[in-house]
Order: C-alpha cells, then sequence, then structure tokens
C-alpha cells in the first residue's frame, strides 16, 4: 500500500502538461496540475448557426487532445441540431463539405438556451454559484489551473452580446478574471474571443498571467468564413476556422508552442486583424506548449524500487524505513506504516 501511494504521489508531481514542474514547485503549491476550458456561445437564433458551430469545433478539437468532459463548460445559447429549419437534424457541421458532425454522439452542454446569461457565465468564472448547483456546472479550479477561456458571438467596442437581450462589458470581465486571481482559482489563462471589435475586451484586464487573443481590433469587424449552401447560412468564423485547422494538426504529445498558434490567422485569410495582449503574461509564447491550455497531457514516469517524498504530507512525519526484498510477505504486514497527509481536494462552499 505504501509503495502504490509513494508511486501515485511522484504520478501527481509530474502529471503536468509544463515541461518545467519540479518538485519543489509542487511543494510550494505553484505547479500547473490540471487543464480546464470555459467555452462559450453567447448567440440564439438560426442565422447565428456559425457561432454554435465554432463553439462546437472548439469543444471537439480540446476533447480529443484530452481535456476531460468533468473540466469542460460549455455554454451554448442555442440548440441549432434541433432547430427545425437545419436540413439535418441532429447535426451540426463547422465545413461545407460536412465532414465531421461537430454535435456528434457524446456532447456535454452545461449550460444551454437561457441558461447561457452574463449572471451566471460571472458566477461560473468566481465560483459564486447557489449550493445546489451541480458539480458539472460548477469550475472547480484551483491556483495550479491553467484555463482556456473561448468565447464567440456578437460584440462591439466593450461588449460582447448574449441572447441578443444583455451584454458583459470588458470591465465586468476584467473584474471577474480579477476575483478568480483572488481566490486563487488560476495558475494562467489563455484567453481567445471571436467577434466583432474583439480586442476592446480585453483592454481592461489588470489580473496577471493572462495571454489574450482576439480576432479583430477595435473598429473591425470579425468576418465569417464561408457558407453551406444546403444550410443557407455562413457556418464557421474566419478566426476560428484557421485556429482549428492549425489545431487539427496538433496531437496530445506534439511540440507546437502558442507562439505558433498566435500566426494561425493573418490578415491576408482573417480579413480582421489579431489582437493579441502579452504583458500580463510572463512566459515567452516561444516556450510555452500548446497542450499546456488545449491538452492534458500527463508526463509519467514509473519506478519498480520505493520512493520517499516526505515533502508530499506533513514535513514532521518520520521517513518509513526502506522495505527490502529480503522481507517476506508477513514481516510487511506486520510492519507499522506511516501515511502522508491526503493530497488537498477542491471543497465545494
Amino acid at each position: 500500500m505504501l509503495k502504490k501511494y509513494l508511486i501515485f504521489c511522484y504520478i501527481f508531481v509530474l502529471g503536468s502538461a509544463s515541461p518545467e514542474v519540479t518538485l519543489s514547485n509542487f511543494v510550494k503549491g505553484k505547479t500547473h496540475t490540471n487543464n480546464w476550458a470555459v467555452l462559450v456561445d453567447t448567440s440564439r437564433f438560426w442565422f447565428n448557426y456559425r457561432h454554435v458551430a465554432n463553439v462546437l469545433s472548439m469543444y471537439r478539437s480540446v476533447k480529443r487532445l484530452g481535456i476531460p468532459d468533468s473540466q469542460i463548460i460549455l455554454m451554448v445559447a442555442d440548440d441549432m441540431a434541433c432547430n427545425p429549419r437545419n436540413p439535418r437534424p441532429a447535426t451540426v457541421f463547422n465545413n461545407a463539405h460536412q465532414h465531421i458532425n461537430v454535435y456528434g454522439e457524446d456532447v456535454e452542454v452545461d449550460y444551454r438556451g437561457y441558461e447561457v446569461t452574463v449572471e451566471n457565465f460571472v458566477r461560473l468564472l468566481t465560483g459564486r454559484l447557489t449550493p445546489s448547483t451541480p458539480r458539472s456546472k460548477r469550475l472547480l479550479t484551483d491556483d495550479g489551473s491553467n484555463i482556456l477561456i473561448y468565447m464567440t458571438g456578437h460584440g462591439g467596442d466593450g461588449f460582447l452580446k448574449f441572447q441578443d437581450s444583455e451584454e458583459i462589458t470588458n470591465v465586468e470581465l476584467a473584474d471577474a478574471f480579477e476575483q478568480m486571481w483572488q481566490k486563487q482559482r488560476y495558475n494562467e489563462i489563455l484567453f481567445i474571443i471571436d467577434t466583432c471589435q474583439a480586442a476592446s475586451m480585453y483592454e481592461h484586464f489588470y489580473s496577471p498571467n493572462i495571454l489574450a487573443i482576439a480576432s479583430s481590433l477595435v473598429g473591425e469587424d470579425s468576418l465569417s468564413h464561408h457558407v453551406d449552401p444546403a444550410i443557407g447560412v455562413y457556418i464557421i468564423d474566419r478566426f476560428t476556422y484557421y485556429a482549428l485547422e492549425f489545431l487539427e494538426r496538433v496531437t496530445p504529445d506534439s511540440k507546437k508552442t502558442l507562439a505558433q498558434f498566435l500566426q494561425v490567422c493573418p490578415k491576408r485569410v482573417c480579413i480582421s486583424t489579431v489582437g493579441v495582449r502579452r504583458d500580463l503574461y510572463t512566459r515567452d509564447p516561444d516556450n510555452v506548449l500548446v497542450t499546456e491550455f488545449f491538452g492534458s497531457v500527463r508526463n509519467v514516469e514509473l519506478f519498480d524500487n520505493l520512493l520517499n517524498f516526505p515533502e508530499c504530507g506533513n514535513p514532521n512525519i518520520s521517513k518509513p524505513d526502506p522495505i527490502t526484498e529480503k522481507e517476506d510477505v508477513d514481516a510487511r504486514e506486520k510492519r507499522p506504516l506511516t501515511y502522508a497527509n491526503q493530497l488537498p481536494i477542491h471543497r465545494i462552499s
């Protein structure tokens, strides 16, 4: 049992997408240990089909790269798959050739329809949810979490519309991120927004460790990519189309970096100018793997011999003597064992 525990502890230490993880950083509580994704479509109505396709395409990519549904919060403001105008019910496509049904058979939507509101979004980020909120609708992150936040919809200078009836402003979004930082709810955030005048949404950010990407600068529109004649509407936006084209070439063990991702949509193909804000982000994007946000890579090394990591528990506990291979089973069962304290588990308030 002791041997199994110590091996588990070692795996937990190395179980990060970041190659910079060390045991000392883990003990200090500064390790990137898990990835989450918050994917938000804020638009309703059939003519906004592309926004649903945008967010479902991003959902498919992060899930393919290893982030489980339990760590993905998917907010979809309208159900295009079941819309009576859809000529192919129960499907959503992001390409006119209809190669991939991004709705699929295993999409888990956490907030749908009129649940997608500014209030619910801010409460989700800050953790200020009612006690009755189910676990699937909670962002159970901690100070070791890297969070991908992707938003798509209709926006303007300093706001993003929800449901065509309300707006979240850039100040409200910035304050929500600051609450997350003060409450130790993230390690780093990659914020991506695909909307008109998208760069205005990150202008007021002031919390550390946030890298923000916008599909258009202030004063620019973010344009759609192409129409599917069979459906009769635009089915994906330009920035998201080229971002997904890049992500389709990424594998869980890929060495592609965020610096490469920042170049996916030059102005000659996007028409709009992609905006990037890096002053709050301390690391060089050239040294940050794409999978540190879009995937859930586990670098694991197994040992056959016993490993002692007193740092994983109470430093005052005595170290157990090594168990040699010469001891028989009876001796091992009689040997008193000392266990480290349980690893921290997020508490739901």
